[in-house]
């Protein structure tokens, strides 16, 4: 690999270190302008301190100016095919635990590369002593920082060297200004070198850095951040001198496939480097950038589980300068590769490998190298992502969800009875039909209560699966079955994938007739009432409800002028505080339902608003008196149920027929001056629009 490639990448690692977090600010949205050489990129002026007790304000992002990924129209050239051998390409065979994945890329990248070909045995010249230093240097720093990459499987991996005594003397090394008339060309490894600075600030220099996290889209998985480091020479030696790195990292993917199984990312790796040097008054600027852009596409497989992942890149490097022309070299590349998951996501394989260049200047073999290690770090660091974004797919209903005709808790129960339960699995973003596997069919809330078949059923767009459901004899709360799904598209399971029949819903209608046995107040009351039940949340079994009693008072047609003469009409509400319900139903051998009801009502009538004229005689002649409110109803029911069963009702019939559950039925004689009948009926709701959820 070609040194200054290296020794880039090097800078990116010790800029990833530096960096300090915070902040949503963005990229630009377009490529800037092509770069001139003759400008002197300079950092925007920091605002004035703030006052002691203040946060210090956070310094501002510098320009940053990436390569073009596109050829300008002022470029001469053209796009073409290049041959290429898939060989070129590590494909990380007999690999044994994700530390000796993380060895083998430490030794791709770092030491093993500084010091290759002639560049590199010149370089190793030239720091004699301290060449070793370097190489260990190199190569902890690209350890820790592919370490954190690659998450907790590399937590335990041991250091592939130890860490120098001295970190200041690689700053030493690459701070002596010997080197750049050891290196000598505009391109050579100086230029970067001496700009790569591991520890705090150099002397004669000051140093603004800062690191910003970057928006991925709100329905992806990943991180994308900007880092950067300004140097500034602030001492009569120093003065003019500008070392800038930005460097632009990391990528997404989708947390949900779309219904074909695509899964959507995206990656991008950018390091700039300018560096401005004063001598005598004159000021000499190099350029150098690398930066790739991939889009990419994971395939995920009818089981759930990610195939591979297909990626298209853009690649740039550009170098430029004050002695010389920027020049750029353009990549496209496509490869598919497919993530390890017994090494956190490194690639295991490569295929399908095409490259397509821009004719220019640049494009050597120097610049194929590196392109080529461009595209490998796209494929180490994306990886893990796409493993991420599937923990996301396969956690249970996040991205599908499955469907059922008839819905479930709209079907009635009725003992023993099959329904036919047509099954599909959608996305849940556009509610896309799925191809899906159905598997674990079992009867809920305990296996055995009734009998769902088949236990497994796979359904196409166009094709549903059915399953039969057939319910118990005995009503059980929650019958139903519970299937679960798997497709391209995600996983489904638990309340999901619960299907029930519907919960009872009931209505407690009430109808009373009271006929006065009193002859000088010859009166009759008839009251009848509705009241909706609803279930009562975390009370198994228990309900409640209000509604309103209608009542009609007054004499019979042959009343005698002369009695009392009581009448009124209206409405008075009707409460049930609450209402256990406890059915035990079943068919018998000559396929009747039977069963008993264990019911307890409570419930609160309110008065009523009657009124009463009673009758004086004078002169022996009967004579209306003064008329007095009297609740009739209301008081003639009280004095008829007595106190155990005005408010609390026990002892009811099953009934089990016709929407009819069960009965009560009271009888009483007002202590001896009226007599009563009222009659309680609990139904079971027909209408399944109105059933309780």
């Amino acid at each position: 690999m070609p040194i200054r490639f290296l020794l880039v990448l090097m800078i990116a690692l010790h800029l990833a270190n530096a960096g300090c977090g915070g902040g949503d600010k963005h990229l630009p949205s377009s490529n800037p302008p092509e770069y001139d050489p003759k400008k002197v990129y300079t950092t925007p002026v920091a605002p004035p301190s703030a006052p002691a007790v203040a946060k210090p304000a956070e310094p501002e992002q510098p320009s940053i100016d990436l390569p073009s990924l596109e050829p300008w129209p002022n470029e001469k050239g053209e796009w073409k095919k290049v041959p290429v051998n898939s060989d070129s390409l590590p494909l990380f065979k007999g690999i044994k635990g994700t530390c000796e994945a993380l060895s083998k890329i430490v030794q791709g990248l770092g030491s093993a590369q500084l010091f290759a070909g002639a560049e590199g045995q010149a370089l190793k010249k030239l720091l004699g002593t301290r060449a070793e230093s370097l190489a260990q240097s190199l190569d902890q720093q690209l350890f820790e920082t592919f370490k954190q990459q690659l998450g907790p499987g590399a937590v335990d991996c041991p250091s592939p060297a130890p860490t120098p005594a001295r970190k200041s003397s690689v700053d030493d090394m690459l701070q002596q200004p010997h080197l750049m008339l050891a290196t000598g060309s505009s391109h050579g490894s100086f230029q970067l070198a001496q700009a790569t600075v591991p520890g705090g600030e150099r002397e004669g220099y000051a140093t603004t850095k800062g690191s910003v996290n970057i928006n991925i889209p709100p329905d992806s998985v990943g991180r994308k951040s900007r880092e950067w480091r300004i140097e500034e020479g602030n001492t009569p030696s120093t003065a003019g001198n500008r070392n800038g790195f930005t460097l632009v990292n990391g990528g997404y993917a989708k947390k949900c496939p779309t219904s074909e199984g695509i899964v959507e990312g995206d990656y991008e790796f950018s390091l700039i480097v300018h560096q401005t040097t004063t001598e005598s008054g004159t000021s000499r600027t190099v350029y150098n950038a690398r930066r790739v852009h991939a889009k990419l596409k994971g395939q995920v497989g009818d089981d759930a589980k990610l195939q591979y992942v297909d990626l298209d890149a853009t690649l740039g490097i550009g170098r430029g300068g004050t002695d010389r022309p920027t020049l750029f070299s353009r990549q496209r590349q496509h490869v598919r590769f497919v993530p390890d998951r017994q090494a956190s996501g490194l690639p295991s394989q490569f295929s399908n490998w095409s490259v397509s260049e821009w004719s220019s200047e640049l494009v050597g073999a120097t610049e194929g190298d590196s392109m080529t290690m461009l595209m490998l770090a796209v494929t180490i660091f994306s990886g893990p992502i796409y493993l991420d974004a599937e923990l996301q797919w396969t956690t249970a209903n996040t991205c599908v969800e499955i469907t059922f005709t008839p819905a479930t808790k709209t079907k009635k129960f009725v003992p023993s009875e099959s329904t036919p339960v047509m099954t599909e699995l959608r996305t849940k973003k556009e509610r896309a039909l799925v191809p899906a596997k159905f598997k674990e069919a079992r009867e809920r809330p305990r296996e055995g209560n009734g009998r769902v078949s088949p236990r497994e059923k796979e359904s196409q767009p166009t094709i549903p699966a059915t399953f039969t459901y057939q319910a118990p004899a005995n009503r059980v709360k929650h019958s139903g079955f519970w299937v679960g799904a798997v497709s391209r598209a995600g996983v489904a399971e638990a309340k999901d994938g619960e299907w029930e029949l519907a919960d009872a819903s009931y209505v407690l209608e009430f109808q009373s007739r009271i006929v006065s046995s009193e002859p000088t107040e010859p009166v009759e009351s008839v009251a009848a009432g509705r009241v909706v039940l609803t279930p009562v949340e975390g009370k198994e079994g228990w309900y409640r409800g209000s509604g309103m009693l209608g009542y009609q008072t007054g004499p019979p047609p042959n009343r005698d002028p002369c009695t009392t003469l009581v009448m009124g009409h209206g409405t008075t509400p009707f409460d049930v505080a609450g209402m256990s319900i406890k059915l035990s139903e079943r068919t018998d051998s000559a396929g009747h339902q039977t069963g008993s009801a264990d019911i307890e009502l409570h419930y609160l009538i309110h008065p009523t608003n009657e009124t009463e004229r009673p009758v004086a005689y004078v002169n022996y002649e009967c004579v209306p008196g003064k008329v007095f409110p009297y609740p009739f109803f209301y008081s003639m029911y009280a004095v008829a149920r007595g106190a155990d069963e005005f408010n609390l009702l026990k002892g009811w019939t099953y009934v089990g027929r016709n929407g009819v559950v069960a009965t009560k039925v009271l009888r009483g004689h007002c202590g001896d001056h009226c007599e009563d009948e009222s009659v309680f009926t609990l139904k079971e709701v027909s209408d399944q629009t109105s059933s309780s959820k």
